[in-house]
């Protein structure tokens, strides 16, 4: 990124609360910007999309995520190719790619690849994909259908690794919910949207410090997201984060703020502002990744759960910003 701003001061602590989003900025540079920056234009260019119109999921496109296969305590599900299923279109209609979660018992490593990866018998499977190809700033869409579930743990995600740090951008997450006495709510599954970012600090100690910071959770509560599909979208840019579920604007992250706790944007930036600067915002190129995780302990699924269940995929798009 070009620079355009003057160093101040650094590692302020400070609690911001912008009119357009409530943040806590654990490391803000106090920064002069001496230009209105770049200007990232207001139009998109597509430049990756899956239809899933394939009769098996495009590996040209699409791998197993290289984190793991399985938990490295053998709780949650075991992730493999097998549990993505391709339903291709046909006429009019578009593909869909499921990912599917059983709950079936198997013996493997927690890393097919290593040959010193320990080996653990999991109770559940499932899958965590990710895209061959990285990217940057832009928007990531998905349209699609959550799985609705105890123990399910539904994602849409970007990741990658950039200067020491490992950049997450979650566009949802849906989780087990607890009511007012911290209890599960099953009237609560599938109705509340995290959304957040992280950027994992690697070259702390220990490393791989969670600087969450910036990204109080966003909810989009009301509505059961299980019962059809619906469009999630995130735009990232040298500006901020917003956060879209079917094209309603939710929640706001920023690069910059004001003095006075407000996001920095195109649109209210004045000339050689004093800001502060969030040092953990996200930057770099990432991987496009969508799973199923499934939850342990007092979360892990029931009885109740209905197996088997499966995140489903109309299509994933990612578009160029100019």
């Amino acid at each position: 990124m070009k620079e355009f701003f003057i160093f101040f001061s650094a590692f302020l602590f400070v609690l911001l609360a912008g009119s357009q989003a409530k943040a806590q900025l654990c490391a803000g540079t106090k920064v002069i910007l001496l230009d209105t920056l770049v200007n990232d234009g207001d139009k998109w260019q597509l430049e990756f999309e899956d239809d899933f119109n394939d009769s098996t999921l495009n590996l040209s496109k699409w791998k197993l995520s290289e984190s793991s296969q399985g938990s490295s305590d053998g709780t949650g599900a075991y992730n493999s190719l097998d549990n993505v299923i391709i339903f291709p279109g046909t006429g009019s209609a578009t593909g869909v790619c499921s990912i599917v979660i059983k709950k079936e018992q198997v013996t493997r490593p927690a890393v097919s690849w290593d040959p010193n990866s320990p080996v653990f018998t999991y109770e559940y499977t499932s899958s965590n994909i990710a895209s061959v190809q990285q990217f940057g700033w832009g928007k990531y869409e998905i349209r699609c259908r959550i799985p609705k579930g105890k123990g399910f743990f539904p994602a849409f995600w970007m990741y990658g690794e950039h200067n020491g740090a490992g950049n997450e951008i979650d566009v949802f997450e849906f989780m087990n919910e607890k009511n007012a006495l911290g209890k599960f709510d099953k009237d609560l599954l599938c109705k509340i949207d995290q959304m957040h970012y992280h950027v994992w600090d690697k070259t702390g100690a220990p490393p791989g410090i969670d600087r969450n910071c910036g990204s109080s959770a966003g909810k989009a509560s009301g509505t059961d997201y299980s019962l059809d599909y619906h469009i999630y979208t995130v735009t990232w840019d040298r500006w901020a984060i917003n956060w879209y579920v079917d094209g309603k604007l939710l929640k706001t992250a920023g690069q910059w703020y004001g003095l006075n706790g407000k996001i920095v944007t195109p649109g209210n930036i004045k000339p050689s502002q004093v800001v502060l600067r969030n040092d953990w915002y996200p930057t770099g190129l990432m991987a496009i990744i969508v799973n199923v995780a499934v939850q342990h302990g007092n979360d892990a699924p029931d009885e109740s759960t209905p197996f088997p269940g499966s995140l489903d995929i109309d299509y994933i798009r990612y578009y160029r910003q100019y």
